[in-house]
């Protein structure tokens, strides 16, 4: 007669009262009867922080059928089993729930498959990997603190360069991996501008990142990177104005930034340095494919992003590309999803994406939008799950409505850092911000920004 592991397991349980294989189990992993009697177990544990004994829990108050099944299946000697470990069966309760639900999800997907398209058909197989993640633990959780190094490794904790400004990464050190930032501005302050440099700036410094893009097309965000890069005016390449100078500017910088040094590739510029065959130049590169570099800067163009879709490519990003470091969704605001105006949601939209920067060890970075004082619309609670905040308003414009230069940026969450308030440059030519060339700025942020509406006392 084989074993039932649910119940040797439940068995186990309230024999040992081990505390540590009750933190490996969630009740997905059990069904029918004994889905009843661990669900009795967590919640009295809930009520006292202890795991029940047997003589405990056989006293507890059930109903009759539960009390009869605990007594002669769940207490039945042939659910003693010494030679089997701990790890074992949390491994094989698993194993069988990943089973049964891949079986019932793969069910009603072919029964549903004709009515799908393929963007719906990834998200079902994506949703189905997610609901998996939740009950199967994906690393070591228990750290015991006298055996940690003393000294880590550099690898071990990297902070990279923010793209933002030197003066702030110079006071806090820039932005790490598994830190979800989020940048508060107003409707059209320029925070998708921003963002796209911070992406640019990651990427030369050699990584892997993705930007994803739901307002702006993919065209759009392209034409900011080919502007920030080549220091052509964005104006130009968007309308397609470009002089036959600004044309060999781009091609120069799409070549040193994005490709590898070939001796077939610069001898092809140097062909269009002479015959200024822009269509010849343009065929090369798309059937002969030269060599890219290894970092790569990749847009995903989805006006009905989802969560599952943000998990679908950074896991395939970081399966491909090891220096896959930093991931952009412009903005979390309007991510799809039930209700996303609703300020519950929206908390937990920001409790995802600090998720997905754990689960892929990313500096994962987020627009949101804030109101005149500077707080974050839609739910203040947003900002809980950021490690740290940012916001600014709009640069102060001329009576001809040109925009000033200088824009002052204020941290109004820092976790592990220093609050400060700094200056950057932008040349809206090329809506490019050299991090370089930034300030500190004695302004400071209104007093709602950091700590909640002054009147009532209420925190963001």
């Amino acid at each position: 007669m084989s074993l039932d592991l649910q119940k040797v397991t439940l068995r186990r349980l309230l024999e040992t009262q081990n505390h540590d294989l009750y933190s490996k189990l969630v009740p997905a992993y059990f069904g029918g009867a004994n889905s009843i009697v661990y669900n009795k177990v967590q919640n009295f544990y809930k009520a006292n922080m202890r795991i029940p004994s047997l003589e405990e829990f056989l006293v507890l108050k059930k109903d009759v059928s539960t009390q009869e099944y605990l007594e002669t299946e769940i207490y039945d000697e042939e659910n003693i089993n010494k030679d089997i470990a701990d790890e074992f069966l949390v491994s094989q309760l698993q194993d069988f729930y990943i089973r049964e639900e891949t079986i019932g999800f793969l069910d009603k997907f072919i029964d549903d498959l004709d009515d799908l398209e393929k963007v719906e058909i990834v998200d079902k197989f994506q949703g189905h990997l997610l609901n998996l993640n939740k009950a199967i633990p994906i690393s070591d959780e228990l750290y015991d603190v006298a055996e940690l190094e003393l000294f880590p490794d550099d690898s071990d904790f990297v902070i990279y360069p923010s793209g933002l400004s030197a003066e702030y990464d110079a006071v806090n050190g820039g932005f790490a991996s598994q830190e979800l930032v989020m940048l508060g501005g107003r409707r059209g302050s320029g925070k998708s501008i921003i963002s796209v440099n911070m992406a640019v700036n990651r990427f030369l410094q050699g990584n892997t990142v993705a930007f994803f893009t739901i307002e702006m097309r993919y065209k759009e965000v392209y034409d900011r990177i080919v502007s920030i890069t080549s220091g052509v005016p964005f104006l130009n390449i968007f309308r397609n104005q470009l002089t036959e100078s600004e044309k060999m500017s781009i091609a120069k910088s799409k070549i040193d930034t994005f490709y590898k040094p070939n001796a077939e590739l610069n001898d092809q510029y140097k062909s269009l340095l002479k015959d200024k065959d822009f269509q010849k130049f343009e065929h090369y590169l798309k059937i002969e494919k030269p060599a890219l570099k290894e970092n790569r800067l990749f847009i995903i163009d989805d006006e009905s992003l989802t969560l599952n879709r943000i998990d679908h490519y950074c896991n395939m990003f970081e399966n491909k590309y090891p220096k896959f470091n930093m991931a952009i969704v412009d903005y979390i605001n309007i991510i799809k999803h039930e209700d996303s105006k609703d300020w519950k949601t929206q908390i937990v939209l920001a409790e995802a994406l600090k998720g997905v920067s754990r689960k892929y060890d990313l500096t994962v970075l987020s627009p949101y939008q804030i109101d005149a004082t500077g707080e974050a619309r839609f739910a203040k609670g947003i900002l809980d799950s950021a490690d740290r905040s940012f916001n600014f308003f709009p640069a102060e414009q001329g009576e001809d409505r040109e925009q000033s230069n200088k824009i002052t940026i204020h941290t109004t969450k820092m976790r592990n850092g220093k609050h400060m308030s700094f200056d950057v440059y932008m040349d809206w030519e090329c809506v490019k911000i050299d991090p370089n060339q930034s300030e500190l700025s004695n302004e400071r942020p209104h007093h709602a920004a950091m700590f909640g509406d002054k009147e009532t006392g209420k925190d963001l």
